[in-house]
Formats: C-alpha cells, sequence, structure tokens
C-alpha cells in the first residue's frame, strides 16, 4: 500500500515538472499573498522558491530557460503555483478529517538539498528545502489519508476465491492455497489504493484554479 501511495505521489509531480518546457530564476519576491487556498496564504515568496526549484532541475538537465516577462515565464509560474495550490488543497481536506502532520515529521521525512543546489548560491539551497519539505509534508499527509480512509477495508475469502477462478490461466496448476495471500494482499492493495485515488480526485475537483493575476 506505502509502495502505491509513494508511487503516485512521485507520479504527480513528475507530470507538473514534465509540462514545464523551461523554468527561469524569479526575482524579488516577498510576503505578498498570491493566492488563498481554504484559508492557507501562497505568498510571493513560495511561488519563487518553487519555481527556483524547476530551475534547478532544468539545469541538472540542461534546459534552456525563456526570458523573463514572457508569455513561456508566465506559464511556468502558473505550473508552479498549481502545485502549490494542489498541495493546499490536500492540506485541507486532510485537516477536514482531522489528519495532520508535525513539522518534526516533516523534518525527518524532507531530504536534505544535494551538493549541486548548494553550488547554485543561497536563493537554490533556499529553494531545495522548500521544495524538499513541502514533497514531504504531502506525501506524508496523503500517506496518513490513506491509513484513515481504508481502515475498515477487508478482502473476504469469497472474493479471493473468485480471482483465483477467473484468473486460473494464470496459475496454471498452482494449487489454490498456495497463492491464496498474494491474491489477497493485491486485491486488498487495489481496493485501498482506489479509495485514495477517488479521495485526491475529488479534492483536485474542488481546487481552485491557479490565477497570477
Amino acid at each position: 500500500m506505502r509502495r502505491l501511495i509513494i508511487v503516485a505521489s512521485v507520479l504527480v509531480v513528475a507530470v507538473l515538472a514534465g509540462v514545464i518546457v523551461a523554468v527561469v530564476r524569479s526575482s524579488g519576491g516577498g510576503e505578498k499573498t498570491v493566492q488563498t487556498v481554504a484559508g492557507h496564504k501562497i505568498t510571493e515568496k513560495d511561488l519563487e522558491l518553487t519555481v527556483e526549484h524547476f530551475h534547478e532541475e532544468a539545469d541538472r538537465e540542461g534546459k534552456p530557460f525563456p526570458a523573463k516577462d514572457t508569455a513561456a515565464y508566465r506559464r511556468v509560474e502558473k505550473i508552479a503555483l498549481g502545485l502549490l495550490v494542489d498541495q493546499a488543497s490536500i492540506r485541507a481536506a486532510a485537516a477536514k478529517l482531522g489528519v495532520q502532520v508535525t513539522e518534526a515529521q516533516v523534518d525527518a521525512k524532507a531530504s536534505a538539498p544535494s551538493g549541486e543546489s548548494e553550488e547554485g548560491g543561497d536563493i537554490r539551497v533556499e529553494a531545495e528545502v522548500a521544495f524538499g519539505r513541502a514533497s514531504a509534508r504531502t506525501q506524508l499527509i496523503t500517506e496518513a489519508v490513506a491509513r484513515k480512509l481504508t481502515a475498515g477495508i477487508a478482502v473476504s475469502p469469497a472474493a479471493v476465491h473468485a480471482y483465483y477462478r477467473s484468473h486460473r490461466a494464470l496459475y496454471g496448476s498452482t494449487a489454490y492455497a498456495r497463492v491464496a495471500p498474494a491474491i489477497r494482499s493485491q486485491l486488498l492493495s487495489a481496493r485501498k489504493n482506489a479509495v485514495l485515488t477517488r479521495w485526491l480526485a475529488k479534492v483536485r475537483a474542488g481546487e481552485p484554479k491557479p490565477n497570477l493575476d
């Protein structure tokens, strides 16, 4: 189950990062609020650091950058803001379920910035730390939500046997007793993952659109 959730979280970030053709470094920044999501304020600094993280990733991949104040740069900012909105929405929806994580948990989960980031200067170190903590927080929250929502899910022996009968070609002459535990585990993981997927889809369906105006 944990592996499925981690993979889902990684895929979400990978898809968002993959949409970015090029990322530029944002200058200035501050504590001005860019957008508010369920009472959580996303600031210019949050946006700057998220964009800077993507800048670091793009540099590692040797990608070019669009100039600031261009339409391409604006698209990058909007994608970065979309990720921040998604994280804030997940955090708010989880809080309604009574799910929260502590700063100590985030500290333990978050990765330290890489040597490459350190070479880029303080802003890159700060960006990598901020992105790592935000990603860690979202993953911890998602895992905690999954545990809460799926606590009562079970797979009956009848369901396991039905799956075995309908997939006999997969098992050949292998006796039911030998594969039953693996089938049960597979079905249980699939059901739990489906519950989490539906919850995330519902959260994202109600998310506000990123707004930079």
